[in-house]
């Protein structure tokens, strides 16, 4: 299917529901495998729009040249959800941004301007064998720059396991012509902190040169990241369905319509993306769009979740969306039965949590949902509103990327979790601050509920807070772990504070049986009432 058939379907109305391959036809799809950084400068002249135009346009250029390549979009997004700001990475910092994106082999260099000139020199370094390349290096007129960044994403193809799929001068005959003052105004916009200025940047370029699409498509993300979804969509409503940038605007302009509630339209671009090419990202939105659509649809939403998770298994978001569609569609023991598998991998997931006892309650499991409905109040006590099921709640997972990304995944078991959470409560509870050291214990408390420690380290911590009876009930439960002279000389002190001597003096009593050398014991044993 060509792309101007694309488009053609994306303006058509909703004919008979689209057939996409069967969940056994897929086969995962590859993930990038090269992730383009932004350059450093060298030597005197610092120009930072210099390397955000290279991080944006070489991965566009490599892509065009078969290899695949993490875009710039998609590098930030993943830098966002790990919490890595938008500055230049270390070497280690780098390679985590990778190695969440999937990608192979890392584009590092630096640029250098002299004058008139500019030298661009990258070097290609291999992750898994943590080996580095050879400098790549060109150069030319600063106002060659595109053409400086194309010979270079050549060298880099070249470079790579499979020769480019186009020549050099196809390559450079597709890049959208436009002047260099366009070129660095469009720069200079991604490079803009402020997204007042790259706004205004943006639409600059894009009135100089409206068929300059990379500027559509920049606009279009930021108007959707200011949630101006109306206004996304619009300006990348414009990109022709000839330009390279056709079905990258589609996808994004998909989000936008999903936010915006016209779940028809988002469903008519997602289908029509998924006939070309069935994506993860495609699908899980498509079949979101679906799911939402209050007009009944052939077509359900989990099965086409299914086809998702056929060519991403190990995505928690895909999960999760097919659990949800599975209990929208009256099938809270098949949601169960996929959010309990969740609740391994992500155990402090608190929306999986409770879409969990909502699925067990529904299919009447009315234990397992107390069971779990205790956990959510463990782990996110501002959920107790949240226990009727409400699946007006919107917790599906829209995917602002095609390719598969997760952030690392939660490996160690509850046991595992539950131990470093108990030793940050220590240090917290050390360091004075009780209120959040009661928070991440409990919730250790609840992933590891047999822990003696656990249990002793919230005793004390509901003692500091002046909450008794909380604070013994947490002592009996380490007692009945495993006896313990010095755990009963603090119980027998704190029956003492709360007025309550005769129990005190029983549990000295039991304290000195265990250890009859035990003086603290022996004073609260004989002190009168």
């Amino acid at each position: 299917m060509t792309l101007t058939t694309l488009f053609l379907l994306l303006l058509a109305g909703p004919a008979a529901p689209p057939v996409l391959p069967s969940p056994a036809a897929p086969s995962p799809s590859p993930r990038h495998t090269l992730l383009v950084l932004p350059l450093e400068a060298t030597g005197g002249s610092t120009e930072p729009w210099i390397g955000e135009a290279v991080a944006d346009q070489l991965p566009r250029s490599l892509t065009q040249l078969g290899v695949p390549a993490v875009s710039r979009a998609e590098r930030l997004q993943a830098q966002a959800a790990l919490e890595i700001p938008d500055v230049p990475l270390s070497r280690a910092t780098s390679v985590r941004v990778a190695e969440a994106l999937g990608a192979t082999r890392l584009v590092t260099g630096t640029y250098a301007v002299e004058g008139p000139r500019i030298t661009l020199a990258l070097r290609l370094l291999d992750v898994e064998r943590a080996t580095l390349s050879a400098p790549l290096i060109s150069s030319g007129p600063l106002e060659g720059l595109m053409d400086v960044i194309d010979r270079l994403a050549w060298d880099v193809a070249l470079a790579g396991p499979t020769p480019p799929a186009q020549s050099r001068e196809v390559l450079l005959a597709r890049r959208p012509k436009v002047s260099f003052d366009v070129f660095k105004a469009y720069a200079r916009g991604l490079a803009a902190r402020d997204p007042k200025a790259r706004a205004t940047l943006l639409r600059s370029a894009l009135a100089a040169a409206p068929g300059f699409d990379a500027v559509r498509v920049a606009l279009g993300r930021l108007l959707l990241e200011q949630r101006e979804f109306s206004a996304a969509s619009q300006a990348l409503a414009r990109v022709p369905p000839a330009s390279p940038l056709a079905r990258e605007a589609a996808f994004v302009r998909g989000v936008a319509l999903l936010e915006m509630g016209r779940y028809r339209e988002a469903s008519r671009v997602y289908s029509s993306l998924a006939q070309v090419e069935p994506t993860p990202g495609a699908l899980n939105n498509y079949a979101l769009a679906v799911l939402r659509d209050p007009v009944p649809n052939s077509l359900k939403a989990s099965d086409i979740l299914r086809q998702a998770l056929a060519l991403d298994p190990e995505s928690v978001d895909l999960g999760f969306n097919l659990a949800w569609a599975l209990l929208a569609e009256d099938d809270p023991a098949g949601a169960a039965f996929h959010l309990k598998n969740l609740t391994q991998v992500v155990p402090l997931d608190k929306h999986t949590r409770v879409v969990l006892a909502w699925a067990l309650r529904r299919a009447g499991r009315e234990q397992e949902a107390d069971r779990q409905w205790q956990a959510v109040i463990a782990l996110a006590p501002v959920y107790a509103s949240l226990m009727a099921p409400d699946l007006s709640r919107r917790f599906e997972r829209i995917q602002r990327s095609e390719r598969p990304f997760e952030l690392a995944r939660e490996s160690r078991s509850d046991t595992e979790v539950a131990a470093a959470l108990y030793m940050k409560a220590q240090r917290l509870f050390d360091g004075g601050d009780a209120a959040t050291a009661l928070a991440e214990a409990t919730r250790a408390g609840y992933l590891d509920p047999y822990n003696r420690s656990i249990h002793l380290l919230l005793a004390r911590l509901h003692r500091a807070r002046g909450d008794g009876e909380k604070a013994l009930n947490e002592f009996r439960m380490a007692l009945w772990s495993a006896d313990d002279a010095d755990v009963r000389v603090e119980v027998a002190g704190l029956l003492r504070e709360m007025g309550r001597p005769a129990e005190a003096r029983s549990e000295a009593a039991r304290a000195l049986a265990l250890a009859p050398g035990n003086e603290a014991a022996r004073k609260l044993a004989e002190t009168p009432q």
